[in-house]
């Protein structure tokens, strides 16, 4: 539906881990906290600025949610230049209070599958979870995970 995201809207501390190395067979997990702005936008969709800090180095992403109610699919723009994976936007939807999103990506310039999904959501907490598989969907690699904890004011 077109308020899928609207759980989202405010502001959250985020803590974040992450996989120092994608696609390596990796085992270690960087932790880190960052902090999430959500915005409605007045034609529908959400517009969210994301900051992080990571050893001492401050980023941030930026990302855009339109919602099409033609064919029923959220579509996710994530505009990043701090990370080795390129993508086309994600789409997907929600049911049963979960949300799934793929696209097709490149990561150190080979093609792979990206997963997001949303779980465990409520008004003051959710989990977004990111995948990549470098087979078509044989097997997936989570890479990132982030815990929302929404501030109160």
């Amino acid at each position: 539906m077109r308020n899928d995201f609207d759980f989202l809207i405010g502001e959250w501390k985020v803590f974040n881990t992450r996989l120092e190395q994608w696609l390596s067979n990796c085992q270690h997990w960087l932790e880190f906290e960052s902090r999430h702005i959500e915005k409605q936008l007045h034609w529908g969709g959400t517009v969210a600025l994301h900051h992080y800090l990571l050893d001492n180095i401050t980023f941030e992403r930026s990302v855009l949610r339109t919602y099409s109610q033609f064919l029923d699919f959220w579509k996710i723009d994530r505009l990043d230049a701090t990370t080795k994976l390129t993508m086309a936007p994600l789409t997907g939807t929600f049911w049963s209070n979960k949300g799934s999103f793929i696209a097709n990506g490149q990561f150190e310039n080979k093609p792979v599958l990206v997963s997001v999904e949303w779980t465990r959501i409520c008004t003051t907490y959710a989990c977004w979870e990111q995948a990549l598989s470098p087979d078509n969907g044989k097997t997936w690699e989570t890479n990132w995970i982030m815990e929302f904890y929404k501030k109160v004011k």
